[in-house]
């Protein structure tokens, strides 16, 4: 067994990958739309404006995750002619915090965790992230997020400030991520010296980036470790 300090680290991203970050927000996206009268084509059409402007304003000027969030909702309620409250807001808001761990999530990262380092690197803020952690279940040794490195993955300098934080090489990490948008490519750009790509939805992949090994959820990860 590695003393703590040599313990190798495992750097997860967070939403989608541990936790129904997507699932959640559409639900309650659809039940707000549908709440105020919107048909199915209309919750289609809203979903579509709220993923393009939250990729958008991630790519722009840095901005805490609770004000993306905002502005998405209010672009994608906006974009099928229905008003927003603030109560909306909140709703939307609280659908990121309360997002489920995947069932096999929990198991696996107490198990990972007798023998490795755990890592969250996220695209949060600490006031959404704290009940995200608490929900997990596990001790984490270091948590980054987007609020830290005042940008958003795919952007390397999330991925520097992990290592800053970390204090060990690329060549030494492992990073386990759900979007290769996100995470696979960028990952690879820096250094990351393994890269796991959980596919929980059946994607394709971009050859360029091949990751060391594909999953369909993190149960396998220990296998893949052990290889």
């Amino acid at each position: 067994m590695f003393a703590e300090r040599d313990r190798p680290w495992l750097t997860f991203d967070c939403y989608d990958t541990l936790v129904r970050y997507s699932e959640s927000k559409a639900d309650a996206l659809a039940d707000m739309v549908r709440g105020k009268g919107g048909a199915d084509a209309a919750v289609a059409a809203a979903q579509a404006a709220f993923e393009e402007s939250e990729k958008e304003l991630q790519l722009g000027p840095f901005q805490l995750l609770n004000v993306v969030l905002r502005k998405s909702l209010r672009c994608a309620l906006d974009a099928v002619g229905l008003d927003v409250s603030e109560g909306d807001e909140e709703i939307m808001i609280e659908a990121v915090k309360t997002a489920e761990p995947f069932p096999e999530v929990m198991e696996t990262l107490n198990d990972l965790k007798r023998d490795h380092r755990l890592a969250i690197l996220s695209n949060s803020e600490p006031d959404i992230i704290r009940h995200t952690t608490v929900r997990l279940g596990v001790a984490l040794d270091a948590v980054v997020l987007a609020y830290h490195a005042e940008c958003y993955k795919p952007a390397a300098g999330m991925f520097h400030t992990l290592l800053e934080r970390i204090d060990v090489p690329p060549s030494e990490v492992t990073h386990i991520a759900q979007s290769f948008y996100h995470d696979m490519r960028a990952a690879k750009d820096v250094g990351i010296g393994r890269r796991v790509w959980i596919n929980r939805y059946g994607r394709k992949g971009d050859p360029a980036y091949t990751p060391d090994a594909e999953l369909s959820d993190l149960s396998g990860v220990r296998g893949v470790l052990e290889c």
